[in-house]
């Protein structure tokens, strides 16, 4: 039972993790494809 609720807090925690963390996530994926790509200039 204990090891339920840790396991539900911990997928919880997770998800709010990522939830802070895509914002970062999308800037980080959009420079890499200015400065990946050939032309990069769209960005």
């Amino acid at each position: 039972m204990l090891y339920l609720e840790k396991n539900k807090m911990s997928r919880y925690q997770a998800k709010k993790l990522s939830l802070k963390f895509v914002p970062y996530l999308f800037v980080a994926v959009t420079i890499l494809t200015a400065f990946g790509s050939n032309s990069g200039t769209w960005a």
